[in-house]
């Protein structure tokens, strides 16, 4: 017992000893003197020059670590930046096992703060590309064909030395391509692949910004062996959260080391509000290579509007190139507001009478018509643009090339007719114009209001042709410039009708009510309003639309002109309304003064009052062409016997309706010299018009 005792003790010595001369002999082991080395064996490999500026040294620890610091590979000689590659440090971990059966087995591979620098010249050639191919051929058994050490000498290589699990910490990946001037960057926070064999798939996860939007997800690719072969697409599994967008893809690359092509299904989620967007899914099929992509949209559903179509996308130019064919069977804008987050409200002037804001004085996104060169091509079965009013067959052609779109068509059967519309817009120039003209169409199809229901409700009964004409341009950087250089003309213009009088319910509850209990309308004495034509006729300049005599209505019950302006800068409004009651008001000259309103103020806050320049003009007039005979209900029917014929003087419209004639065209010159009159010497007519005045009052 004690000879074993003895001896146990010699050889736990021994191995004592032993462990501290291997301590102290690794310790003391100098990898810096194989820098050099290291560097000659890279070159000839690769042809590029391999740079260790830190220490290389051997870590002592249960698992065999090499460290090596601050390490540099460069770029071809023709690259932008001369290093492909700069280390801070990298940390290798050897498996223990593999190392007593005299095989090197890297367990784990650490980088710390890598940057990586890739590159592609005008003439096609990339920095990763390695011309010198010598390869061991203890390296080659780990490619499955001879063929594919060859190609690629640097990925079998990788096959050799691959390591079970690699993480990148800081790293920073950027693309240039010099053809486009255009780079790509990448900044990595986190990294971390997970490789059990070469031939068991790659699991992945990643924390990355992409020229600085935040990318964050996890992919299983397929195996190590399976690339290198390249005989078959290399298949990636892909979830990843992106700008707040949730992204799935399931697909392949193929000829991934030569010309890598790709397919894939797509399912993307965007939920409501992300981005001050709506909520979306979209389903698609996508294929493509380095230069092109090409999305079959299966289903772009935007909160229950679905579009589906193709997409093409090529940025192998200095700007992407989209070519885009999109269509849907419905499209309902109404579910933007009610469903969503989607901060986007249609227009009210219509369904609503609301006012507008006034015109912001902020800069409009013309470098959005910059980024990208498009061919739009979209088409809309049933457009719901509000409750109770629609487009059909929408169909648009858009062309967006450096910075100038051109909406050449935007066409839709709207209102039992069809509008015929064009749009440009140019990013350098700041110019903005738009036209639109329509056909055909009718009063009672473009909202459910002008409908009869009821007999007391407004609507059409017969006729109610409209037509629409616009005509504006502008230039400006700010929307309120836009609007301050703006210059065109807007027409409606609706034909002989008959409409039934009664309450128009989307207009109640603000000014235009007022404004019918001021004129005292009685519709109670007609059921019907037989209309000879209406117009509104607006001038637009200066920040300013203007109605010259541009509101008409002219019927058998009553006629109606207006004039004045809205300040679209700001919202100020200024209306004469001349009305002549006919058979829905009695006349006298209470009737006459009180007929003459003015409106001012805001589109949100209208005011209306008497205007008291308009009655004295028009007493002036009644005197200057007989006296009392044409107080009342015949005055200003007198004074414009034609008012939509004035309306749309100056306009391509000019000849739609007749000129007044007879005793009507004679009374409508002593009306418009007394205006001229009026507006040189108020003060005169005045004193004229309360003269006269009094004199009809003694006389009763």
């Amino acid at each position: 017992m004690r000879v074993v005792k003895v001896l146990a003790s010699v050889v736990f010595s021994i191995i004592i000893i032993i462990a501290i001369v291997g301590y102290f002999a690794v310790r003391n082991f100098d990898l810096n003197q194989y820098k050099a080395y290291a560097a000659d064996i890279v070159e000839k490999q690769i042809g590029r020059k391999l740079v260790i500026n830190g220490d290389a040294s051997l870590g002592i620890s249960l698992v065999p670590t090499i460290i090596i610091n601050d390490v540099e590979l460069s770029n071809p000689e023709w690259a932008v930046n001369p290093q492909m590659v700069e280390l801070s440090q990298i940390e290798v971990k050897f498996a223990i096992l593999p190392l007593f059966k005299k095989q090197v087995v890297i367990d784990k591979i650490a980088l710390i703060g890598p940057k990586v620098y890739l590159e592609k010249n005008a003439n096609g050639d990339a920095s990763w590309e390695f011309k010198t191919a010598l390869v061991s051929p203890t390296m080659a058994q780990k490619a499955s064909t001879k063929s594919v050490a060859e190609a690629n000498p640097a990925a079998v290589l990788l096959a050799g030395f691959v390591a079970k699990n690699v993480s990148i910490e800081n790293g920073l990946v950027e693309y240039y391509d010099a053809k486009t001037d255009k780079k790509t960057s990448a900044n990595i926070n986190s990294f971390s692949m997970q490789i059990p064999s070469l031939d068991d798939k790659i699991n992945l996860s990643f924390d990355v910004n992409v020229n600085g939007q935040a990318v964050k997800g996890e992919a299983n690719v397929g195996s190590i062996n399976s690339f290198l072969q390249g005989k078959e697409p290399y298949p990636f599994v892909l979830t990843a959260e992106a700008l707040g967008i949730d992204l799935e893809a399931n697909g392949s690359v193929a000829d991934v080391m030569t010309s890598p092509s790709y397919a894939a299904a797509i399912n993307l989620y965007n939920p409501a509000g992300n981005m001050n967007a709506p909520e979306t899914t979209l389903k698609t099929r996508i294929d493509g290579d380095i230069n092109e992509l090409t999305a079959h949209i299966e289903t772009l559903n935007i909160v229950n509007n679905v579009i589906t179509g193709s997409a093409k996308i090529n940025w192998s130019g200095k700007l992407p190139d989209i070519v885009a064919d999109l269509q849907s069977a419905k499209i309902n804008l109404l579910n933007f507001s009610q469903n969503s987050n989607f901060a986007f409200v249609l227009p009210t002037i219509i369904s609503e009478a609301q006012a507008i804001e006034a015109v912001p004085d902020e800069k409009i996104p013309f470098e959005a018509l910059e980024y990208v060169n498009a061919d739009a091509k979209v088409r809309i079965g049933q457009l719901i643009i509000a409750d109770g009013m629609q487009a059909d067959n929408v169909s648009m052609a858009a062309v967006l090339n450096n910075g100038v779109l051109n909406v050449s068509k935007l066409d839709f059967d709207f209102g039992g007719g069809s509008i015929n519309t064009t749009l440009s817009a140019n990013a350098k120039t700041q110019n903005v114009a738009l036209t639109a003209v329509s056909k055909n169409m009718l009063l009672q199809n473009i909202h459910k209001e002008f409908q009869i229901s009821g007999n007391n409700d407004f609507g059409v009964i017969s006729g109610g042709k409209l037509d629409l004409d616009v005509n504006v341009s502008g230039k400006g950087a700010t929307w309120r410039q836009l609007v301050q250089n703006m210059k065109g003309t807007t027409i409606a213009i609706v034909d002989k009708s008959v409409l039934q009088t009664g309450s128009l319910r989307f207009l109640t509850g603000n000014f235009v009510t007022q404004l019918l209990s001021t004129l005292n309308i009685d519709t109670k004495k007609s059921r019907e309003l037989d209309l000879t034509c209406a117009v509104v006729r607006a001038d637009i300049s200066g920040g300013k639309a203007v109605f010259p005599n541009g509101i008409a209505i002219s019927s058998k019950q009553l006629t109606l002109v207006s004039d004045g302006n809205v300040n679209l800068i700001n919202e100020g409004i200024d209306f004469t309304i001349q009305p002549a009651m006919n058979k829905l008001a009695d006349a006298n000259i209470t009737q006459a003064l009180a007929s003459f309103i003015k409106i001012v103020g805001t589109i949100n806050d209208p005011k209306i009052r008497i205007d008291d320049k308009e009655a004295i003009k028009t007493l002036i007039g009644v005197a200057a062409t007989g006296g009392a005979t044409y107080i009342g209900s015949q005055m200003l029917l007198d004074g414009d016997g034609s008012p939509c014929y004035t309306a749309l003087q100056g306009t391509s419209y000019a000849s739609r309706f007749p000129k007044p004639t007879g005793v009507k065209a004679t009374t409508q010159e002593v009306y418009k010299d007394t205006t001229k009159r009026i507006n040189n010497d108020l003060t005169d007519l005045k004193n004229a018009a309360q003269g006269f005045l009094r004199a009809l009052k003694n006389s009763k």
